[in-house]
């Protein structure tokens, strides 16, 4: 539980230390507001359907999108908080009383939000460290949470943007979709990927690339559903090296609820029992893998 400590200027050996906020978006699934009043402020990603706009959270949930697309069959699309709502946010912040922001938004692969926050805190004229989180839904959550919890200790933006960066590359985000086309339209994987769409019978197991920025890549092409998530279990155990100790882990879908039991119970069965959320995914990434989804997270644990 965090404390509202983020809110008030500090002495740390006797030097007034800066307040910071942390400014995220709604890919990492924290409600809107809910936490403002412990430092953590979020901004809605936007979501189009047939050719209407709407903000993440505030005018639409991930259920009821989930649904329309498996209702009516449609394409979804999605982008960056529109500039008026980040200005909007940021101005509330410096009203607040904070001196500068540390800005977490979803992968710079997937999305330009972190330029736009650059952006708008540039209009707003308050000093902003962005930080890559190259991911999204449960590792931005873990890193967001963390992120508030560091400033409570006192620590200064670059402190934190280190361990965040050190953070980030103890994650990784494995996917499968049922098929490309979502992901295609919205280009959201690479090349390599989108190839392997136009071939019969392959599953393509993806991974997000930090390289690219979190953009999603190839990691394995499989001949059945069934044997990709396995995959990626085995992905995670035998070539990451996670275990039930150090790491925590969020199994996410579109839809597929079943799957993603079936999958956290292959999981500890392999590690043994452990920290794990099961959920749907936020929906400005469920859009783009269309129903029946999957991604499976890990992180490795903040311990000081």
């Amino acid at each position: 539980m965090f404390y509202n400590k983020a809110k008030l200027k500090v002495k740390k050996w006797g030097i007034i230390v800066s307040k910071i906020a942390i400014l995220s978006d709604s890919g990492c699934q924290i409600e809107l507001g809910q936490y403002e009043n412990q430092g953590i402020f979020i901004v809605p990603l936007c979501i189009t359907m047939e050719n209407e706009t709407y903000l993440d959270q505030k005018d639409i949930s991930s259920i009821e999108v989930f649904e329309t697309m498996d209702r009516e069959n449609i394409m979804v699309m999605t982008s960056q908080p529109p500039t008026g709502e980040m200005v909007k946010i940021l101005q509330k912040i410096k009203d607040a009383g904070y001196d500068e922001v540390i800005g977490l938004p979803i992968a710079t692969g997937l999305s330009s939000t972190l330029n736009g926050m650059k952006v708008a805190a540039d209009m707003v004229e308050i000093p902003i460290t962005l930080i890559d989180t190259k991911g999204t839904a449960g590792n931005h959550k873990y890193l967001t949470f963390t992120a508030a919890k560091l400033v409570q200790e006192g620590k200064n933006a670059q402190e934190i943007q280190k361990i965040m960066e050190s953070m980030v590359e103890d994650s990784g985000t494995i996917i499968v979709a049922p098929n490309l086309d979502h992901l295609k339209k919205g280009g959201r994987i690479t090349p390599a990927v989108a190839m392997l769409g136009n071939l019969l019978k392959i599953v393509p197991v993806m991974k997000l690339n930090y390289e690219l920025g979190g953009k999603i890549d190839s990691l394995d092409k499989v001949r059945t559903v069934k044997k990709a998530n396995l995959r990626i279990i085995e992905h995670m155990v035998d070539e990451c090296k996670v275990n039930n100790h150090d790491y925590i882990f969020a199994i996410e879908h579109v839809l597929a609820e079943e799957l993603a039991q079936t999958m956290k119970q292959v999981l500890i069965d392999k590690i043994g029992e452990c920290q794990i959320v099961v959920r749907e995914l936020p929906s400005v990434v469920g859009a783009h893998m269309g129903v029946g989804g999957i991604g499976v997270q890990y992180i490795k644990k903040y311990v000081g």
